[in-house]
């Protein structure tokens, strides 16, 4: 998987969350060359959280790319939340909280930009 050279921060629910890395398997990384976005199934895209920069990730969100037909509102994409050891799924959907936002960037197969703050 590839990193972006950079990591950002955003607010969330009143509190600063660092984002750390994130990361695309060579699966995906073309999609992100194409406008708008495009990602075949099989692409993996990974984004660390932080709880204060430069430690270690708290958790993980990773999004799996299947076939449309695996979830249709979201153009077959899985949403997953991991423990920052990588060692159990805290959670695993295809609607929610995640499609909720990833939908305003639907024009772009639900994936913003890597370096988005």
């Amino acid at each position: 998987m590839t990193p972006p050279p950079e990591r950002s921060t955003k607010q969330s629910d009143g509190h600063v969350t660092a984002l750390g890395f994130s990361y695309v398997n060579s699966i995906g990384r073309d999609g992100f060359q194409q406008q708008p976005f495009v990602f075949p199934p099989g692409s993996m895209i990974v984004r660390e959280r932080l709880l204060k920069p430069s430690s270690n990730p708290d958790q993980l969100v990773v999004m799996i790319k299947h076939e449309r037909d695996f979830n249709p509102k979201a153009n077959g994409w899985e949403f997953l939340t991991v423990n920052g050891d990588m060692t159990k799924i805290i959670k695993r959907e295809k609607s929610g909280a995640c499609l909720n936002c990833h939908a305003s960037a639907a024009r772009d197969d639900f994936i913003f930009p890597l370096d988005r703050r």
